[in-house]
């Protein structure tokens, strides 16, 4: 009669353990190489494109780690290595090498659109300013392009853009 009364019990905890692998199961995944795709990505008002020009992205069902190409004002690459949890916690990276952005990363009810909200602190002449941005990620339905919508606050004003990313084959 003991295991009777147990086996309810197992069963919700097989039932729990599935559920969750499940639902992970059907997050976006945004692994592989990007390359921007200027022709999708419209230039904004202020003529300056804030994106990267290449990403390279891994992603488990932990965290998304990203590596970025941005060019710079000489021409010259410039990496970002950035690492974004998916447990809700704060992710602290450091932007252009030397500024701290602290993010959380969340997912959409439905594990299809990832938002990652951040806090920006730049320091210079011995004072610290703030950006707040924020950037949604979504995947085209055959998964080979990526839509990152952008939004950046600071005391200079809001921006958005939008850039589109198309996947290495």
């Amino acid at each position: 009669m003991k295991n009777f009364k147990t086996f309810p019990f197992g069963l919700l905890i097989c039932l729990f353990f599935l559920s969750s692998a499940f639902a992970s199961a059907q997050k976006s995944n945004f692994a592989g190489s990007w390359t921007l795709n200027e022709v999708k990505s419209p230039m904004p008002e202020n003529g300056f494109r804030m994106g990267a020009t290449k990403m390279a992205a891994t992603q488990d069902d932990l965290k998304l780690s990203l590596e970025r190409t941005y060019k710079g004002r000489d021409g010259e690459d410039v990496i970002s290595k950035e690492v974004y949890t998916f447990d809700g916690k704060e992710s602290e990276n450091l932007f252009f090498q030397t500024m701290k952005r602290k993010s959380i990363a969340t997912w959409s009810a439905d594990g299809k659109v990832l938002t990652i909200n951040s806090v920006t602190l730049f320091e210079r002449d011995g004072e610290t300013t703030e950006m707040k941005s924020s950037e949604t990620w979504k995947l085209s339905d055959n998964l080979s392009e990526l839509t990152m919508e952008a939004s950046f606050t600071s005391p200079n004003g809001d921006m958005k853009s939008t850039l589109v990313y198309d996947k290495a084959k």
